[in-house]
Order: C-alpha cells, then sequence, then structure tokens
C-alpha cells in the first residue's frame, strides 16, 4: 500500500490569474490538508413532498487547506512571498549566489492584491490534485526551545481539478533553522531597551500571520468563484516565558510602573526581533543561511499567570501587530537564501 511518505506539495507563482504556474517549489510537509471543498446542498421540503428530502446538488467547489512543514530557506520565500505581496530581492555584497529578500505588506491601493499561485498536491502516486489560483490566508511559524522551526501555510483556492502526477519534483533540500543558533530582542518600542534582563529569555514565539481574503465571489454562471479579495491583515505574537521577575506583568497591566500599583488603561508597546541563522552556508558563498522577524511595534495585551504544583512559574505574553502612533508600524521579514526570485 503507498504511504504518505511518497506525497508531494508544490507551490508556484502565477504569472496571472487563471494562468498555471510553469515552476515549482516542492516543499517537504509534515501533513498536507489542502483539499477540494464542494458545497453540497439539499433540495428544499415541497408540498405535496415526503418526509425525506427529495435529492440533493452540487452548488458549488473551491479548494483549501492547511499544509504544515519544516522551515527550509529555499521554499519557505515563496510562502512568505503569497502572505506579504511584496519581494524585494538584492546580491548579498560580496557572496555570489546568495540573495536577500525582504517581504513587508503592501499599502491599500487600487489594483493592488496579494500574488496568484498554483498548488500542487500529488496524493502518493495514484493521482495529483492542481490548485490553480491560490492565496495564502494564512502563515504561521513556531520557534521552540531547542527545536526547529515549523510553520504551517493556509490556502484558499478558486479553481481546483485532478491532473496526472508530475513527472518530476524536486524537493527543497536546504536545512531546516535550528533554534538554538537564534536571536532574541524584546524591548520598549520608543526607548529599545529590554523590558528586562530576562525578557528575551523565551521557551517558544508563535507568529500568526492573517489575511482576510474573500470566500464568496461566487456568480452566476459559474461553478467556482471568480475571485478573491485581501480585505484585512492581522499579525498576533505570542512569546512563552518562566517567570524570572515582575517586568513583564508590570508592563502589561501597569504600563511599566512600579509595584504597587493601579492597573492603567494605557497599552505599553514592545518590538520584537527574532533572528534564526543556519549553521550552514548558502552554497558557494560564506553567508549563513538566515530569517528575520521584525515587529517595530507590539501592543501588549495579556500575560496570565497560573501557578501549578512543584512545577516552575510559565507565562505567555500575547501581543498583536498595530499601526501605533507612528501609524506606520507594521513588520519585516528577511530571508537570506540561494533563491533569485519567486
Amino acid at each position: 500500500m503507498p504511504t504518505s511518505l511518497i506525497g508531494a506539495l508544490g507551490f508556484g507563482r502565477q504569472s496571472a490569474k487563471d494562468t498555471v504556474a510553469t515552476s515549482f517549489q516542492y516543499i517537504p510537509a509534515t501533513s498536507l490538508g489542502l483539499n477540494l471543498n464542494q458545497s453540497v446542498q439539499t433540495l428544499p421540503p415541497e408540498v405535496g413532498g415526503d418526509y425525506f428530502l427529495r435529492g440533493s446538488y452540487k452548488a458549488s467547489v473551491s479548494g483549501g487547506g492547511d499544509c504544515a512543514l519544516v522551515v527550509r530557506p529555499n521554499s519557505v520565500g515563496a510562502l512568505l512571498y503569497g502572505q506579504a505581496g511584496q519581494d524585494t530581492v538584492t546580491g548579498v555584497t560580496g557572496q555570489t549566489g546568495a540573495y536577500q529578500h525582504v517581504f513587508q505588506p503592501f499599502l491599500p491601493a487600487a489594483g493592488v492584491d496579494l500574488p496568484w499561485f498554483t498548488a500542487v498536491k500529488d496524493v502518493v502516486k495514484l493521482f495529483a490534485e492542481q490548485y490553480l489560483n491560490s492565496k495564502v490566508a494564512a502563515l504561521s511559524f513556531s520557534i521552540p526551545k531547542s527545536a526547529i522551526a515549523t510553520s504551517t501555510v493556509s490556502l484558499f483556492t478558486t479553481t481546483p481539478s485532478a491532473i496526472s502526477v508530475p513527472a518530476t519534483e524536486t524537493f527543497d533540500t536546504s536545512p531546516p533553522f535550528q533554534t538554538c543558533l537564534g536571536t532574541v530582542a524584546l524591548t520598549g518600542e520608543i526607548s529599545g531597551i529590554p523590558i528586562s534582563a530576562n525578557s528575551s529569555v523565551m521557551e517558544n514565539i508563535s507568529i500568526q500571520f492573517g489575511n482576510n481574503l474573500s470566500q464568496d465571489e461566487f456568480a452566476v454562471g459559474s461553478f467556482y468563484a471568480v475571485g478573491s479579495t485581501l480585505l484585512q491583515r492581522t499579525v498576533s505574537v505570542s512569546m512563552d516565558f518562566v517567570i524570572r521577575d515582575s517586568a513583564l506583568y508590570q508592563a502589561v497591566y501597569l504600563n511599566g510602573g512600579s509595584i504597587p500599583n493601579s492597573w492603567s488603561p494605557t497599552i505599553l508597546r514592545g518590538a520584537l526581533s527574532a533572528t534564526l541563522t543556519s549553521g550552514t552556508n548558502v552554497p558557494g558563498t560564506t553567508q549563513p543561511y538566515s530569517l528575520q522577524f521584525q515587529f517595530p511595534g507590539l501592543d501588549f495585551n495579556m500575560i496570565p499567570i497560573t501557578l501549578s504544583g512543584a512545577d516552575l512559574v510559565r507565562a505567555t505574553l500575547s501581543t498583536q501587530v498595530t499601526l501605533g502612533p507612528s501609524g506606520s508600524d507594521r513588520y519585516t521579514v528577511t530571508l537570506i537564501n540561494g533563491i533569485a526570485s519567486y
């Protein structure tokens, strides 16, 4: 019997809507939940009918689902581009064959939207599914202690179909990012000073990028959605800590004030930088692979602290990206790898 080990996920940028991508990044995945979503409706109860419904019909079809994967520097860039919608590429100075990709969200403007991608799901060489006109609805990253970085991407697709299994599937073999080689800095937004000596000692960082897409652009005369439009973006970042001092509690609930003090109605804002650097260089260079997340403005929302038996005291700081007083605090993701363009 075939096993999931011989399946595959391909992801390639389209030159235009309804135009199948001509080249693909094949991404090693730990699970593929991408599937056809067909809407099956029942006929309404009718006068003179029966206790049972007379039948059902297919009303429409789309595609979507979640795919989990190990973060690899060459293939993750395609997902970051799909999420952000902009990729500014420059060659790394003095390192021929190494490229720096800067992913940032675009501003609202007429005619500007997320890029279209084609996804291919190889169902263990029995058949394959093609997901034409895919957009990234969500992209999350988990950066845990003593492990490797992982990610989950959620897609929405207007036009799924069944195709033959691709003849060639070349997987990304660039190395995963070991989190023990990462560096983290959590500071005050304005001061740039660490919240405390312990505020950058984290057990896990969870980053959730969300693209709220329209998924109901169906029209009379077609079973398929005619489009999908970006409506809003959200970004949340959660950080897990062992509580070693009261600084984060003071920051969240007292706006950095001393104890004792009254609860403060002011939201304290911080900045986070998290960099993953590989122990492996881009081939033919002395430049290591790297991935950096920069959030210049995070609202500190909550840090509930639970005490539990004979254990360390742990808590999760939840934050979100908002534009803040500057009106421009978004995010930047910088990736260095061996791919010239997506």
